[in-house]
């Protein structure tokens, strides 16, 4: 591990180019189980009870008990003592997933033969290859499969040809049904300022990075279930505890006017300045954040 990311001690989510995945770092230890970052961190997490023929599982992680479901969906079942444990929107969404599975209904869009992308668009090739390995294995698959990849020593959910990093994002493309939960915003039910996050893993990862403006309103609450929300509190609890703030960034939005003037009329130096500022704002902007996550 690179010495700017010792001594993190509020759990810090990073991506890694070269190994394809995001991770977070706590502690001088990488993890990719969010379980046992919270373990770790707060000392507890959630649980999930589910049934699968005559046994009762139990796991720490809603993406768990979905993956069970795609595997095992004929004799899936939440029993009603184990229901509190799921949002209303959640035991929704996988009662109507199970009986798509069932009927045999997720749709996978019809591919082309020939791998669409060059290694001009993709420009590293060791990605290059795996997605059109990806792409050639899996094109017809329309559940989502856990596939281990050793370029990348890490796990991903393939369907359609494409790979995720999220079991949530793979169901999205054959699935036309969203697990969301919804934050922030004003509390106007009706105002569109609201942030949905499409599953719990990312809904963490907005805490970490807009703390100060994180909030579940009243009529948001129906989007959790009772231990996700004393969980979320208790993060929370820690959070100011440890008098944590996340260095927020707001973007100018003349910035993004100027860029399309540029491109749009081919000035291309103008361009370059533009963008060599902004990489140099951005990397500044990472400095910020990496150091806000060692108190």
């Amino acid at each position: 591990m690179k010495l700017k990311y010792r001594n993190i001690t509020v759990p810090y989510r990073r991506f890694d180019k070269k190994r394809n995945y995001s991770y977070y770092i706590y502690q001088d230890k990488e993890y990719t189980d969010l379980n046992k970052l919270f373990t770790d961190f707060l000392g507890s997490y959630l649980t999930y009870h589910f049934k699968t023929k005559d046994t009762i599982h139990a796991v720490h992680n809603l993406n768990d008990v979905i993956e069970h479901l795609l595997y095992h969906y004929e004799d899936f079942e939440i029993p009603k003592e184990y229901k509190s444990e799921y949002s209303a929107w959640e035991y929704k969404y996988l009662t109507t997933l199970q009986k798509r599975l069932i009927k045999d209904e997720l749709v996978v869009e019809s591919k082309p033969e020939e791998f669409p992308l060059s290694l001009s668009e993709v420009k590293d090739k060791k990605r290059y290859l795996f997605e059109k390995d990806i792409y050639y294995k899996y094109r017809n698959v329309k559940i989502p499969k856990k596939v281990f990849s050793e370029e990348y020593n890490h796990n991903y959910y393939v369907v359609g040809g494409e790979y995720f990093d999220s079991l949530n994002h793979a169901l999205d493309m054959v699935f036309d049904l969203t697990l969301y939960y919804q934050s922030g915003g004003t509390k106007n039910p009706n105002n569109n300022s609201h942030v949905h996050t499409h599953s719990f893993d990312e809904l963490i990862a907005l805490i970490f990075s807009s703390s100060s403006k994180f909030k579940i309103h009243i009529f948001q609450r129906e989007y959790y279930s009772k231990q996700e929300l004393e969980f979320l509190e208790k993060l929370s609890e820690k959070l100011k505890e440890m008098k944590f703030h996340s260095v927020e960034r707001n973007y100018d939005k003349s910035d993004y006017e100027e860029y399309f003037f540029y491109k749009d009329n081919k000035r291309y130096i103008r361009l370059l300045l533009h963008n060599i500022r902004v990489y140099f704002d951005e990397h500044k902007y990472q400095k910020e954040v990496l150091k806000s996550h060692k108190i």
